[in-house]
């Protein structure tokens, strides 16, 4: 027997054994049928993968092997567990996705195919390919949850032999889980996988602060051990003489948790007093609360340290009664209380589904605060311009501590720290936000960019007439709040474009005597699709919009008969109503009763100037991309105006001029206070509203009149 056979003979052997090995977890919850198939993917992985060796010199086929078997422990379903043994199929072999789905079925090949990479698309930067392939994983993951159990699985196995990478790309990839990978598995529960992919990344990143840290946690364990045992039997014999049956377990707190909170909070070693605790296990709820009260009247609680996740579970479905007591000798322990059930989903999360089967699918319990992150990633991926800026959005959402508030009705809202009025509006409903006129904190009327705190009770009052305010973006949290009102603003825009777009180009047609509907259909789909637009709208939104001259496209449309006529086009008339597509210059305020002159601006629509603006006259030539503009008759809305007033230095000045401009129902937008050098007094350039040059005027001459006033004018553009 030469040699090469003999090394496929004992490799093959080697396969057998591993498989059996594994086989033995499959048979304590999958029945033959499914062990079966499992067999057949493992059987062509093997095949697949054959003479494939790993960084450290491990045959290949054994790294699929890890991630299934861990799969295994945590009972998913045969269809995952092929999926995991298949999961680098497409990407390092011969095999494709159609192979698979013909051999394995559809959801086999969908799984395998969610946590491939995207290695067929050529990418600028190694951070633009990262981006892509974790959008394509968590996009597949909206599909099906199995996706990113299979991912995190992989994961796990990687770092555990990561040691045979280089340092650079065992930081990189180490940082990539901390930031990304970690995070999920914490957000949809899985403790367990959560703290080993957080410590094994810690161990890469940062090896001898490991080493450091876990040599100090194994030296006190020796001098705790005593003390927590001793604890732990005293809570076990009050819980029983009160014929509560539990489990008392004494617990440690994991390594990069211990660092973590030593780096936040820059303290040692040797002050951090909540390394080891005590999870008691109870058969129900009552006897959770039971509990709690021995162990409270045992010993002294620590005020401020009870939490009730039991009540209000977290997001990722976690339930556990919270509270830290005062041990022997003053040490601080934290002390866990928990159901059977709630234990399982505390170290399993969404994975424990799996336990619970019907005759299909995993019965689902719970899930509905899981499902609804999941399918905002679906939300925020719509809305993302690029892959690294979904990537961002991720990872903002990923970290975020948590506050707690309450409906009218009295249903747990649960929200990032420092989230406001509108975050709150939006996590309700997106029309709620959309529609957002005012809110009530604890009754009282409260403004949009009000940050909330845990326990507040918060009613919105909506207006259907109400649209999203593009300053709303200045303080929303939460990415969902943020992409819905980004969302609005561009559908509100587009709208707002089309109908000023066909404004603008009806004036336009008025100097070549046709009007729109005039216009023969060939030549208006041949300027359609030389402009690139699907329909009429659509070149309206672009005009709109700036992206198109009103006065060029009339000349592409106009017949050729009407195009020697110079009859000069009417001004076109302004509300303010106009939307996001119009706006008003800041370096000279036009407000009505000015006369106007109007700037197109590309992706900006129309800016609104003054016609002596100094910044619009400097090119004196008349341009194309200049309109003459008027106010309409029926000019309700109020217009920012820009005055500047000098005033003698005295006390109490500014607050007799801010009421004096109250008293006009204006309002101050701004204000910038200065000291001239020249003259010794204060200028005060204020940004207000108004209605009109009458009103402004009207207002200056009462300012004027006022003590302390020396001058006030109106700021020229």
């Amino acid at each position: 027997m030469d040699n090469r056979k003999r090394d496929v003979l004992e490799q093959s052997s080697k396969y057998v054994k591993s498989f059996q090995d594994f086989k033995k977890k499959l048979v304590k919850y999958l029945n033959t049928y499914q062990i079966k198939k499992i067999e057949k993917a493992y059987l062509l992985a093997s095949k697949a993968h054959f003479g494939q060796l790993r960084k450290d010199g491990e045959d290949y086929i054994f790294h699929p092997l890890s991630a299934a078997s861990l799969l295994a422990d945590l009972h998913l379903d045969h269809e995952a567990i092929m999926a995991a043994i298949l999961h680098d199929i497409i990407e390092d072999t011969s095999f494709d996705k159609g192979y698979l789905a013909k051999n394995f079925g559809n959801k086999v090949s969908e799984l395998v195919d969610g946590v491939s990479k995207l290695d067929k698309i050529n990418f600028t930067t190694n951070a633009e390919a990262d981006a892509a392939n974790l959008r394509k994983m968590l996009l597949a993951m909206s599909q099906d949850i199995r996706v990113i159990l299979i991912k995190l699985a992989d994961r796990k196995n990687n770092l555990d032999t990561i040691s045979a990478l280089s340092p650079d790309k065992r930081r990189k990839k180490a940082r990539e889980t901390l930031e990304i990978f970690a995070p999920i598995a914490l957000r949809l529960g899985i403790h367990t996988l959560n703290k080993e992919l957080e410590n094994l990344s810690f161990k890469a990143m940062h090896p001898l602060r490991y080493t450091i840290l876990k040599n100090a946690l194994i030296k006190s364990r020796g001098n705790r051990n005593e003390l927590m045992e001793k604890i732990r039997k005293v809570i076990l014999k009050k819980l029983d003489n009160e014929d509560i049956k539990t489990d008392v377990i004494a617990r440690e707190k994991h390594l990069y948790g211990i660092y973590k909170k030593m780096k936040q909070k820059e303290l040692s070693f040797s002050d951090i007093h909540d390394v080891f605790g005590v999870r008691i296990i109870c058969s129900d709820v009552d006897s959770c609360y039971r509990s709690l009260g021995i162990v409270h009247n045992s010993y002294t609680p620590i005020p401020g340290r009870f939490k009730d996740y039991v009540a209000i579970p977290k997001s990722n479905g976690y339930q556990s009664l919270h509270t830290s007591i005062l041990g022997p000798h003053g040490l601080p322990i934290e002390i866990q209380v928990r159901t059977k059930e709630m234990d399982i989903m505390a170290q399993t999360g969404i994975a424990s589904h799996w336990f619970y089967k019907s005759k299909d699918r995993p019965l689902i319990k719970n899930y509905t605060q899981e499902q609804q992150w999941i399918t905002n990633l679906l939300t925020i991926q719509k809305d993302s311009g690029n892959p690294q800026e979904y990537l961002k959005s991720i990872k903002a959402d990923l970290h975020p501590g948590k506050v707690y508030v309450f409906t009218p009705k009295g249903k747990i809202i649960e929200l990032p720290k420092k989230s406001t009025i509108i975050d709150y509006a939006y996590a309700i409903h997106t029309d709620v936000g959309n529609n957002f006129y005012s809110a009530k904190l604890d009754d009282k009327i409260v403004s949009v960019n009000s940050t909330l705190k845990s326990g507040q009770r918060v009613e919105i009052i909506t207006k259907k007439s109400i649209r999203p305010d593009p300053s709303w973006l200045n303080f929303a949290v939460t990415e969902k709040a943020r992409h819905s009102i980004r969302a609005s603003l561009k559908l509100i825009k587009k709208k707002d474009a089309i109908i000023l777009g066909e404004k603008l180009l009806k004036n336009s047609l008025k100097a070549f005597d046709i009007d729109i509907k005039e216009i023969p259909k060939k030549t208006l789909n041949m300027v359609l699709q030389e402009y690139n637009c699907q329909n009429v709208e659509d070149l309206f939104c672009e005009i709109g919009l700036g992206n198109r001259i009103a006065k060029l496209v009339s000349m592409r449309v106009a017949p050729s008969e009407n195009l020697p006529k110079t009859k000069k086009s009417s001004e076109v008339s302004i509300k303010g109503t106009e939307g996001l597509v119009l706006s008003y210059a800041k370096c000279c305020y036009p407000i009505p009763g000015d006369n106007i002159l109007g700037h197109i601006s590309q992706e900006k629509g129309i800016v609104v100037h003054k016609h002596d603006c100094k910044s619009i006259r400097k090119d004196k030539k008349a341009t194309d991309d200049k309109i003459d503009l008027s106010w309409d008759d029926n000019v309700e809305e109020q217009f920012n105006a820009c005055i500047k007033v000098e005033v003698e230095n005295q006390r109490g000045v500014l607050a007799s001029i801010s009421s004096e401009i109250s008293q006009y129902e204006s309002d101050i937008v701004s204000v910038r206070y200065d000291d001239s050098k020249q003259t010794g007094h204060n200028i005060m350039i204020f940004v207000i509203t108004v209605l009109s040059t009458k009103a402004l005027d009207k207002l200056i001459k009462n300012l004027k009149k006022k003590e302390n006033v020396l001058r006030v004018e109106r700021k020229k553009g």
